[in-house]
């Protein structure tokens, strides 16, 4: 990995990718389309057979031609019932014909809906399933890649590393979605949700990686926790960004930053004289993640989700780089 000087804007345009979810609208997706390379649709599941499982996406992806947004499809080991279930990912990496059955089905998709890539959203992976996961996504991608459609590998840094071979799938990926952030987070304590500090120090001990394929997830997101917390403690509620801040304003409360996370956060008594603290994001957090893409020359950002506004990360961005545009 290359490391680069700070700078106040970036040099190059950065690839943005959004998730959304089914209940896109065209509207929304148009607030956030100036601003998006991709919008990859959440999810597709797929069955023990090989068989996908897909969304309504008719509509979504005309949205996106519309919007002048590539349309990705995530692929997430979710059954019939809508059940994350490890096992199907298991009979894929077991099972060399339900893997090229899966494969040849995602390709078929790509090419008939008019996809331009696809997600890989695995989640866990066991250790001893670490290669197949590898020859998976390899396999995919050449077959996409023929087609010039595109394979992204989403990992959750921190979590199940040991079944995870980040330098392979590096390679064998177009780009490589690092979440520095954790979904069950409203069950931990207090604090900021994708800290600086955290990943600083996951690219500090993964320098072979080549960064020009590196998508840094950020969040759109925040967390409301009751004070004082403790290991019994309610978990805390999930609101966006935009929720934050307008708690933050309503409430009166005094925004602090946390300088070595690069996050805000405030504290709140709410009707029932009850003590809250919210962590979130605002323009100044994104724009020292978007600090960081530059220093470290990565490719870009992908958020989770864009299924609410964020006027903070529009502003960041529009002040701290130029988004890569691929669909005329």
């Amino acid at each position: 990995m290359t490391y680069r000087c700070p700078n106040t804007a970036q040099s190059e345009p950065i690839v943005v990718n959004g998730y959304a979810t089914a209940y896109m609208s065209r509207e929304l997706l148009a607030y956030w389309a100036s601003d998006l390379t991709y919008v990859s649709y959440y999810s597709y599941g797929f069955n023990a057979e090989g068989d996908l499982i897909p969304l309504d996406d008719e509509e979504l992806i005309r949205y996106a031609y519309i919007s002048r947004v590539a349309p990705f499809f995530v692929l997430s080991p979710i059954d019939e019932s809508g059940t994350y279930n490890y096992d199907l990912t298991k009979a894929v990496f077991t099972n060399p014909h339900i893997r090229d059955r899966l494969i040849n089905n995602i390709l078929l998709t790509v090419l008939e809906n008019n996809y331009s890539g696809m997600v890989f959203n695995f989640g866990y992976i066991a250790p001893e399933d670490k290669e197949q996961f590898v020859v998976t996504v390899s396999k995919t991608a050449v077959r996409l890649n023929r087609k010039a459609a595109i394979v992204i590998v989403s990992l959750t840094t921190g979590v199940y590393d040991e079944g995870i071979d980040y330098l392979s799938l590096n390679r064998a990926s177009n780009f490589l979605e690092l979440r520095t952030f954790h979904f069950d987070h409203g069950n931990v304590p207090p604090g900021a949700l994708s800290p600086v500090s955290m990943i600083n120090q996951f690219f500090e001990t993964n320098k072979v990686l080549d960064a020009r394929k590196i998508l840094l997830g950020i969040t759109n997101y925040g967390y409301d926790w009751t004070l004082p917390h403790s290991t019994s403690s309610s978990p805390a509620k999930l609101i966006s960004n935009l929720e934050a801040e307008s708690k933050a304003m309503q409430s009166k409360a005094p925004v602090h930053y946390d300088n070595e996370a690069q996050a805000p956060f405030f504290e709140y008594t709410d009707s029932s004289k009850t003590n809250h603290i919210i962590w979130y994001e605002n323009k100044e957090s994104i724009q020292a993640k978007l600090q960081l893409v530059n220093e470290f020359g990565l490719a870009g950002i992908s958020i989770w989700t864009i299924m609410d506004p964020f006027p903070a990360a529009i502003k960041a961005i529009n002040e701290t780089a130029v988004v890569k545009k691929v669909v005329p």
